[in-house]
């Protein structure tokens, strides 16, 4: 552990809550420069949340800049972290042994973010009908000690978001729901959200079928076409399109995107019968 980090994530972090008690879970494994490589089971049982939880927060925090990540780049395939706070050099740079540090080479990776194992109803007295295919994210690797050991996961740059193409299938086969103007969508939180699902869909694995235990969208078209499925799976929802209540409400894009309004959609907690709000 090293107190100068866990003074640094104290002093400069614009983190609070969750993404806050992250921070300072790794700053807790991190040496002097920031690097730290615990296994994310590890990180989930310091912050008292789940895996799926804990990978979720760091994908939030590799996203604003405060936390670098790379997956499997650690000691026998540990995931490896930097705190950035207060560092000029990011994991690209070589980290040679002699100065404590690892040998890094590989391109930077996201990580997953959390979002819900479709079609899970949590509450439900029966199963979900028309939902898509069952998720997870890249799951974490059995634990030894103090730093993990895990098996390598397969690294590749997650392509950028593509805002565009999204929106474009989204007024295609929802066109009854509101509209969005590109050039707005594409700053501020709406942005950003739309952004952290991208990155959670090109990284998630999928739990059962031909594909269990494989990446579902290693490519930006894949990715794409998981996008339509979501929208197709929207466009089913008469809560969503609203159809199914006299309030003048129907879900937009911006909504779609927010992270819990997103994993209730997974959920088919507004393809049942008696809807929630």
């Amino acid at each position: 552990m090293s107190i100068t980090v866990m003074a640094r994530v104290w002093a400069k972090t614009q983190h609070s809550g969750a993404h806050l008690l992250m921070m300072l879970a790794i700053a807790d494994f991190a040496d002097e420069q920031g690097i730290a490589y615990p296994s994310v089971a590890t990180l989930a049982r310091k912050c008292r949340v789940q895996s799926r939880a804990a990978n979720y927060t760091i994908s939030v925090l590799k996203s604003s800049g405060e936390l670098d990540v790379r997956l499997g780049a650690g000691p026998r395939g540990t995931n490896l972290y930097r705190i950035m706070l207060g560092q000029g050099v990011p994991l690209e740079t070589s980290l040679h042994p002699a100065a404590g540090g690892l040998q890094c080479t590989a391109p930077l990776q996201s990580v997953s973010a959390l979002h819900p194992n479709s079609p899970l109803q949590f509450g439900a007295h029966t199963p979900a009908t028309d939902c898509l295919l069952p998720l997870q994210p890249i799951a974490d690797k059995p634990s030894m000690n103090h730093h993990e050991p895990k098996e390598a996961t397969a690294s590749s740059m997650i392509p950028p978001c593509p805002y565009d193409r999204l929106i474009d299938i989204y007024h295609e086969i929802c066109p009854t729901l509101p509209r969005v103007r590109k050039t707005l969508f594409k700053t501020g939180q709406r942005s950003s959200a739309m952004r952290s699902r991208w990155a959670w869909v090109m990284t998630a694995t999928a739990e059962v079928g031909e594909k269990t235990g494989q990446r579902i969208a290693e490519t930006t078209e894949e990715g794409i076409a998981w996008f339509r499925k979501f929208f197709e799976h929207v466009a089913k929802s008469a809560f969503l399109l609203g159809q199914a209540s006299t309030r003048k409400w129907s879900a937009d894009l911006g909504w779609l995107m927010r992270r819990e309004n997103f994993e209730k959609v997974l959920e088919g907690n507004y393809h049942r019968e008696v809807s929630h709000a």
